[in-house]
């Protein structure tokens, strides 16, 4: 395949960040042949951290990559929440410390990244994954898709003529923009959140996610590795505070530098005895910051022979740990349709759209009315209205199951769902059904 030159490719997928690599590795698992377009020059692991719910989990553990994530992430425990002073609302069991039969990850992105992208060419070759190639349109012709591509390692084009494309590319995804023309740029929800990773002492069991304060004035906790042999532990932090972004703030860009002191003084307040904020804050190792953004949702992900999925489909507020999931889900999702009817890939990707697309967009939907995070909310009131008796729980057991039951079916990792995902048949021979951390985590 020679720059300026039109080549036959297999199916396309248009970005090789974890939908992009985790569809790749379904298709080719199931023999349908790929090859991954990813826009950046060189692989390199990037971000902080993130959550991997169970059904998420169940995906990657079905792809056989439950060893490699057991390495480097933590199977969290439980998500506690947590009013603005650090009092207890709701300790929240997750994954098998729920009784589930899959666990809950939290763990670097840069690693998880890393464990898809080595599974992909270890198991398909070099070639599987094209970097340096960024899409600069998109033309329907026929029986195939002609897709050209800036090619930034070796300059000028490269132009693919493929059956098939699908969108892995995020929340500025030039294929939807492609399928969707003039849609208006993402939409924003006046929080800025600020992003970093600290070596710290283990924060409580050093298991344990922690959600503290109110939408506009919060912080998320958890650890991302296993503790090294100092004792210290790589803990994810997430700190959001309601603002008016400027129009110059990059959109969907996880990578703006911004001054520690400047992030430790907004949350000055927020030193609890379980976690010291600010000096996580002003210790980290990188201080990003981010507009909380997502995109409306729309009717359409396929059109003909394009498809979209993850963020380039449904880009959420991360609230619920639930973006990288979805796009997990995404992932497997097409990768089956396609399998089911190679020879239709048009009928294929309407049956993946309309298997995901109608859950994924009431995530986006159930996001914006703060998920799970509604506790935080409801605390807040009830704290405002005055003392509670001695003893007295802040929130009762059923406002907590009305709104962490409601978010669980509507996400789809419920347990009856996780249940019957279990006894789905094994893709992956090697695939077992949990991945278990060797580090006493």
């Amino acid at each position: 395949m020679t720059g300026g030159a039109n080549a036959m490719a297999p199916i396309v997928v248009v970005g090789g960040g974890i939908a992009g690599l985790a569809t790749a590795l379904g298709l080719h698992a199931r023999g349908v042949r790929c090859v991954v377009a990813e826009s950046a020059r060189e692989i390199v692991p990037l971000g902080v951290g993130i959550n991997l719910l169970p059904h998420g989990v169940r995906v990657l553990t079905e792809l056989g990559l439950a060893d490699a994530l057991a390495e480097v992430a933590i199977e969290t425990r439980a998500i506690e929440y947590r009013a603005r002073d650090g009092r207890l609302i709701h300790s929240d069991p997750r994954g098998r410390h729920a009784g589930l039969p899959f666990p809950q990850l939290s763990i670097h992105r840069g690693n998880l990244h890393t464990v898809l992208y080595r599974a992909l060419i270890e198991r398909h070759g070099e070639d599987a994954i094209r970097p340096g190639l960024r899409l600069r349109g998109v033309e329907r012709r026929g029986a195939f898709v002609h897709a050209c591509f800036e090619d930034r390692r070796h300059g000028g084009e490269l132009r693919f003529d493929t059956e098939g494309l699908i969108g892995a590319d995020g929340v500025m995804s030039s294929v939807r923009a492609a399928l969707h023309p003039g849609e208006p740029p993402p939409r924003g929800s006046g929080i800025v959140m600020y992003r970093g990773l600290t070596w710290a002492k283990p924060m409580l069991d050093g298991r344990t996610m922690v959600i503290a304060g109110v939408h506009e004035h919060k912080v998320v906790l958890y650890p991302v590795r296993p503790p090294r042999r100092d004792g210290l532990q790589l803990i994810n932090w997430v700190a959001e505070h309601g603002e008016r972004f400027g129009g110059d703030d990059a959109a969907g860009d996880w990578n703006r530098p911004v001054d520690r002191a400047t992030v430790a003084a907004l949350f000055a307040d927020c030193r609890f005895d379980f976690a010291d904020v600010p000096a996580l804050v002003r210790a980290a190792e990188v201080c990003l910051s981010y507009p909380m953004v997502d995109r409306d949702p729309i009717d359409a992900w396929v059109d003909g022979r394009i498809a979209l999925i993850g963020d380039a489909a449904h880009p959420m507020y991360p609230i619920g740990a639930n973006g990288s999931s979805q796009a997990l889900l995404d992932a497997e999702a097409i990768a089956e349709c396609v399998a089911a009817d190679p020879r239709d890939l048009p009928a294929a990707f309407a049956a993946f759209q309309a298997r995901r697309l109608a859950t994924a967009n009431a995530v986006v939907l159930a996001n914006r009315a703060r998920g799970p995070e509604k506790l935080l909310q409801l605390a807040d009131e009830r704290l405002a209205a005055g003392p509670s008796a001695d003893g007295e729980p802040i929130l009762s057991s059923e406002a907590i199951d009305a709104v962490t039951m409601g978010y669980r079916r509507t996400a789809g990792f419920e347990r009856e769902s996780l249940e019957a995902m279990a006894r789905r048949p094994r893709l992956w021979p090697q695939a077992r059904t949990a991945a278990v951390p060797r580090s006493g985590t």
